[in-house]
């Protein structure tokens, strides 16, 4: 569902993909460790070969009228910190949508769904980071 808000001039219309874009942008920032998925764990693949398209059908963002909703999967390389790794996914998007929605407060969930090693240990973590206005 793509984010609708309603102004003076009319009707603003964010488009998935540039939502997709946030996400990418923030999931390559981790060199590697992070990986998108589904829910049910299938990886998506690396972050800079995952097109927009890939993504868009695996995160689920809802708005009201206040407040937006961001909720995206992923797997984690074994040996990485899951704080370190969340928090650089969690700021870089926190900052890019508060560009986006500065009048907005933001729910951002990241749902940790496997540890990946040799082969894909699942898990069930979940990282919600929730903020205030920009402005």
């Amino acid at each position: 569902m793509s984010l609708r808000k309603k102004t003076q001039l009319g009707t603003i219309i964010v488009n998935n993909n540039v939502i997709a874009k946030v996400v990418l942008r923030a999931v390559e920032k981790t060199d590697g460790k992070f990986m998108l998925s589904s829910e049910k764990g299938r990886i998506l693949g690396v972050a800079s070969r995952v097109g927009v398209g890939d993504i868009s059908g695996n995160f689920n963002i809802e708005c009201s009228a206040d407040t937006y909703s961001l909720k995206f999967a992923g797997i984690i390389k074994f040996g990485s910190s899951i704080k370190n790794v969340t928090d650089v996914i969690l700021d870089s998007i926190q900052e890019e949508m508060q560009v986006l929605f500065p009048k907005q407060k933001g729910i951002i969930t990241l749902h940790i769904v496997g540890v990946k090693s040799k082969q894909i240990a699942l898990r069930d973590i979940e990282v919600k980071r929730e903020y205030d206005t920009a402005r």
